[in-house]
């Protein structure tokens, strides 16, 4: 199931990029390429195949299974983007960093992003998708305590108990200026939750991204409230059906902050 969202969750990034897999504005003929929380790899392996002369290094913190075949420039091992030190590449090795989706385990966003700065080559570019907890909607009249709003609340504080902050991506700006980083860009995309959007780009976002949440809904939660909120196993499963059940409303015009 694990892999299954990470590579719906590529395909929803794919959608929301254009079918581009990084905005940044890395040379045509990158030489090295690190992918940081690669879960599944499947963006390594598709920004190996599209640079055919790159060496690209995906890092996570369980080996790498990848869904399909794996270019030999491309590799894979076990590391925690969390070290204080990176022994896995030298100082002024990459030319892109690349990560998403690290908001519910990464606690020290400032670290990381020092020792982004320091073992990218000079000119090199970070570039960072992340999702914001707790989530909104885009209709006024749509009351504040919905199983899905009240969610991104309980998961925000949950998160903040274990040391991590939900909210982080507001933060980003900051801390790649404060490291050292330039020509920083923020582009905000928030995902609708459900196809209520007007636009067909949308529309399609919404419906991926309400089945990527009905999927990965019990895996994001169960855990996370066990531990650090005190639930019990079959409180955390009621409240997932009443969630599941309100994804799918329109009429709620759901929005995750991206």
């Amino acid at each position: 199931m694990k892999k299954s969202t990470e590579d719906t969750q590529h395909n929803i990034w794919l959608v929301t990029l254009d079918g581009a897999l990084h905005r940044a504005p890395v040379p045509p003929s990158p030489t090295s390429v690190l992918d940081v929380g690669t879960g599944s790899g499947i963006w390594a392996v598709e920004f190996a195949r599209q640079h055919p002369s790159c060496h690209v290094m995906g890092i996570d913190l369980s080996p790498v299974k990848a869904n399909s075949a794996v270019p030999e420039h491309c590799t894979f091992s076990v590391h925690d983007a969390e070290s204080p030190r990176w022994d896995f590449a030298a100082p002024n090795t990459f030319d892109l960093i690349h990560s998403r989706m690290l908001v519910m385990g990464m606690r020290d966003w400032r670290s990381y992003f020092r020792n982004c700065y320091h073992h990218l080559k000079p000119g090199g570019w970070i570039e960072v998708h992340e999702i914001a907890f707790p989530m909104r909607t885009a209709n006024p009249d749509t009351p504040a305590e919905t199983p899905f709003l009240r969610w991104g609340h309980v998961i925000h504080e949950g998160l903040a108990k274990g040391g991590i902050d939900g909210g982080a991506v507001y933060k980003f700006s900051q801390h790649l200026e404060d490291v050292g980083f330039e020509n920083i860009v923020e582009e905000k995309l928030p995902w609708p939750v459900a196809p209520w959007p007007e636009d067909e780009k949308g529309r399609t976002i919404g419906h991926m991204e309400a089945d990527n949440l009905n999927n990965g809904m019990e895996g994001m939660t169960m855990g996370l409230l066990t531990k650090n909120m005190g639930w019990t196993r079959e409180e955390v499963g009621r409240f997932v059906e009443e969630i599941r059940a309100d994804l799918y409303d329109a009429q709620k015009k759901y929005l995750l902050d991206v």
